[in-house]
């Protein structure tokens, strides 16, 4: 796998090309397909860009692509760039018009931006009678910009919560399916051992870790982020309460480690694994490290289960989802190809038999993958035969999930929401800090024209939303 940090663009450059409006005026007009579809692709290759980190499911598309080439004759080379630096390469290659990248891995919240260089795929799919609808609702929602699908949601995550079933048959506790009865679980396991009720992660930064949480919360008691006119709406007496629920943790009932308050994701995590808590919320996927005795402590590997996130009492639970979607470069001259290998990707088949080889062991360990997100996989018996329901439970998830808005600017945003969560977890007056951020964002969207958007889109179409 090659290391690839070529068509560098300083990030000083990048920021000053979308700050000053200088964008790509012909992003409605689509590319049309190359060709019929019928045509022999064979001889082609396509650059593929993912993220580095060694991750699992990425390996195993790059072991299986072999086969793929055999199929096919189409050639995969896989380039790895360091997750800080992809939306950088991304956007230089769009710049650049070269064509070097055929295929592009990116996380959800940067869509928005990359969109204009993306092509969009309502064609193709059109074409070959793709069917989408394969995947939860939320996932998709978070590849379709503006109503036009960009992208594929091969890899995604939904929130769960992960609980130490020794420590909970130990004291006789229920899992918690409500925020109060989560709270008070916390402060009974945190009373009577010597661990915390839960490891939550209020770290500013670290691209908005800590507003998944915040917003499982703030979404379940009937809160919003936007109203229909994009006015920040996280001020009212219910994200109040809400917010109040999920700072307190730490701030007010001392159920959670020290360190919470500048933890990032991965910092709780571990704290989680070496016996911080006996609680952890956050994204499925990382359910096989904290039983796997080689990661973690030996009084928590083996003694971890798992449960849907709670809700407030009488209302529906609502997790946040996360997604890495696959996309195809506007500027690749080989979309037929690149599209091919998207289809190849999203078969079931392929999808289901990287999870099973994991957890049957019969693919080697650096191809270790938990990663499902269409419907029908979700609920195949074998699969939840081999891990007690959990793809199920987190199917019944990904279904009431709910997506981070996909506004441009969204990365702005999720900066200034981080830090007030930091600084109310810290003891911040929430109601004080939940108004002063919101003029804050309020003013960005502003400048931004997103409100003479939203005055246009209204006067057309009689509303304005938000995705």
């Amino acid at each position: 796998m090659n290391k690839s940090f070529i068509h560098h663009v300083s990030v000083a450059t990048l920021t000053l090309f979308f700050f000053s409006g200088c964008v790509m005026t012909n992003v409605s007009n689509e590319p049309e397909p190359i060709g019929d579809g019928n045509q022999s692709l064979e001889g082609q290759a396509i650059n593929v860009l993912i993220p580095a980190g060694g991750i699992g499911q990425f390996n195993a598309w790059e072991a299986r692509s072999k086969q793929f080439t055999k199929e096919t004759g189409i050639e995969v080379i896989y380039h790895e760039t360091p997750y800080e630096n992809l939306m950088e390469n991304i956007i230089s290659e769009g710049i650049s018009d070269s064509g070097f990248y055929d295929v592009v891995v990116f996380l959800d919240s940067m869509g928005p931006a990359l969109h204009q260089f993306l092509q969009p795929l309502d064609s193709y799919v059109e074409r070959d009678d793709f069917h989408v609808d394969r995947w939860p609702e939320a996932i998709v929602n978070l590849s379709t910009f503006e109503g036009t699908l960009y992208s594929l949601p091969i890899r995604a995550h939904v929130q769960m919560l992960f609980y130490r079933e020794d420590l909970f048959n130990e004291l006789n506790l229920e899992v918690p399916t409500t925020w109060d009865e989560f709270q008070e679980v916390s402060r009974i396991i945190t009373e009577e051992t010597d661990t915390y009720g839960i490891v939550p992660y209020y770290g500013a930064g670290n691209n908005g870790q800590n507003i998944p949480l915040w917003t499982a919360h703030l979404w379940s008691n009937g809160a919003e982020l936007f109203d229909e006119n994009l006015r920040p709406a996280f001020t009212t007496p219910e994200a109040i309460e809400a917010t109040e629920a999920y700072v307190n943790l730490f701030s007010v009932d001392k159920v959670a480690p020290p360190g919470s308050v500048t933890f990032g994701e991965q910092d709780s995590r571990t704290s989680f694994r070496q016996g911080g808590g006996a609680m952890w919320i956050g994204w499925w996927w990382t359910y096989p490290e904290f039983n796997d005795p080689n990661m973690s402590a030996e009084e928590v590997a083996g003694n971890v289960s798992f449960a849907s996130v709670p809700g407030w009492e009488g209302k529906s639970a609502q997790p946040s989802i996360s997604t890495f979607p696959t996309a195809i470069m506007r500027s690749s001259e080989k979309r037929d190809a690149a599209w091919e290998f998207l289809q190849w990707l999203a078969e079931p088949e392929e999808e289901l038999e990287i999870v099973q080889d994991h957890l049957t062991g019969e693919s080697s360990p650096n191809q270790s993958s938990t990663v499902i997100t269409q419907r029908d996989n979700l609920l195949n018996h074998e699969l939840n035969d081999l891990t007690d329901g959990f793809y199920e439970l987190a199917g019944e998830n990904f279904e009431r999930a709910r997506a981070l808005p996909t506004l441009t600017d969204w990365p702005r945003i999720a900066d200034l929401l981080s830090s007030a969560i930091s600084e109310m977890a810290a003891g911040a007056p929430v109601e004080e800090s939940l108004n002063r951020v919101a003029d804050r964002v309020e003013h960005l969207l502003e400048r931004a024209g997103y409100y003479e958007e939203a005055m246009e889109t209204k006067g057309e179409e009689g509303e304005a939303s938000v995705e």
